[in-house]
This record gives C-alpha cells, structure tokens and sequence, in this order.
C-alpha cells in the first residue's frame, strides 16, 4: 500500500522529466547567453586596446632592442657556435619543436568545437582566448619575418657542411622585404602568445595557468638547439608573444557572476531543484 501523502510513481517520473527539461532549457539559455561573444574571433577590439597599454607595448619594443644589441656584437653568432659545439646541438635536432605548436592549435580547434556543441562555455573562454592569440601572433610574426627578412643561420645551405658554422656573417644578413627570413621565431612567439594567454584568462586556476610557459621555453630551446633560429630570434618571439597573449588575456578574462538554482513546484506532490551552472 502507498504511504499516505506519498506522490505516485507517474508524479515522481513527471517531476523527474520536468527537473531533466528545465535544467536543459535553462541551462541552454543561460550559457548561450553567457558564451555570446566567446569565439577566437570575437573581442579584437578589446584585445587590440589592452595591447595599447604599457606594458605590452614595452615588451613588443624590447624585442627589436635585444636583436639589435645582439647582432651587431656578434653574440648570435657565439651563442649559435656554443650550443652546436658545446651542447650537443645539431640541425633538426628532434621533431617536438617543429610540431608542438601545429598539433597544440589542432587540439585546441577540436577542444573548442567539442565545447561549443556542449554548450560549455567555462572551456570555450580560455580555448578561445589561446587560439586567438596564437592567431594573432602568427600573423604578426609572418609580417615581421617579411618586412626584415633576416637569413637563418644555416643560409639554406647544407646542414652537414663542414664549415657551416664558419659564417657569422649570416646573423648580420638582412633584406628587407625581399624574403620571409628568421626573426622573429614564429614558433617560439606562438607558444609563448598561448601561454601568456592561459596564464592572464585564468588567473582563478592558480599555479597551473602557468604550466603553458615551460613548454613554451622548452619549444624555443629547442629551436635554437636545432639550429633553426638565432638566439635573438628567440628571444624577440618570447616577448611578442608575451605581449600579445597577455592582452588576449586580458581581454577574454572570466568577469561574469555564477549562476544560482531555480526551484519548480509542482502542485500536491513537492518540490524540484535544478542547478544551473556552467560546465
């Protein structure tokens, strides 16, 4: 026999359906209203104003400052001589490097179309924010590539010649807008653009919104240990994309309030809540 008061089976499947369809609805309400403007595309106009500010604009300019001071002092050359001699180095020293960025921003493209599906707009922000600002420094980096058209340090000559590390003259070689040349490193830039980007949406994760700068270090390294790049050419990515990833940041940062419960009564058979949130 049923308890006295007790709602029957078909109230409690009714109010079970009921709870299941408005947390969907209002869920899907909520988040689209809360995921409206975050695709890698959108929010330029803000990303371009923080870039603006001082600090990015100092650490954009320091990179032509730390070229220029290691260029014509010869140091590019000595520290490219140092790390094929002393450390081991060689052209096309290990693969990870060369790939790291491409199989990063594929992952992330999957990432944020699995997140945009689901309506998961606490993974669509920071996915959006990296992929945009490893977009953004990839392009700047391609216009800075051909507006200074620095040689790379094996000149397109054959890697294993045995004098190939006998011509400093290829660090001071420069012609610009007649080749897509070396600097800045577009590799090391992007990596350090998503890492800054990360770090700056996120700064409620803690310690592992910086997890991004290791790998970022460790596929300039290796540029530079693989005898792809200058050591300046390195360095110049780093803070371009330091730069413009922070701004990216900046510009994706989580500003919006949580969201609470919604209570549905049910006339004679009880109560049902439902949390919204953001997955």
């Amino acid at each position: 026999m049923k308890p006295r008061g007790a709602p029957s089976p078909a109230r409690l499947h009714g109010a079970l359906i009921a709870a299941l369809v408005c947390s969907l609805l209002c869920r899907g309400a909520a988040a689209d209203d809360a995921c409206a403007d975050l695709a890698p595309w959108n929010r330029l106009s803000r990303t371009a104003n923080n870039f603006g500010q001082a600090r990015p604009l100092i650490l954009a300019g320091t990179a032509p400052l730390v070229t220029g001071a290691m260029v014509p002092t010869g140091v590019d050359h000595r520290l490219r001589v140092y790390g094929q001699t002393s450390l081991g180095g060689h052209y096309d020293l290990e693969p990870v490097s060369l790939a790291a960025p491409y199989v990063i921003a594929g992952a992330l493209l999957i990432g944020y179309g699995i997140s945009w599906m689901t309506l998961d707009c606490q993974w669509q922000r920071p996915q959006a924010a990296v992929l945009q600002a490893m977009g953004l420094s990839a392009a700047g980096v391609a216009l800075l590539k051909w507006t200074t058209g620095r040689q790379f340090p094996n000149a397109g000559r054959d890697p294993r010649a045995a004098d190939r590390l006998g011509h400093p003259e290829f660090a001071t070689d420069f012609k610009p807008f007649r080749r897509f040349g070396a600097w800045p490193s577009g590799h090391t830039a992007t990596m350090f653009a998503a890492a800054a980007a990360l770090r700056v949406s996120e700064l409620d994760w803690g310690w592992p919104a910086w997890l991004g700068y290791p790998f970022a270090a460790g596929v300039g390294f290796g540029m530079w240990l693989s005898d792809r790049h200058w050591a300046s050419d390195i360095a110049a990515g780093a803070l371009l994309g330091e730069a413009i990833g922070s701004s990216v940041g900046e510009a994706f940062r989580n500003t919006s309030p949580a969201l609470g419960q919604v209570s549905i009564l049910l006339p004679g058979d009880g109560v049902a809540l439902v949390w919204v949130g953001m997955w």
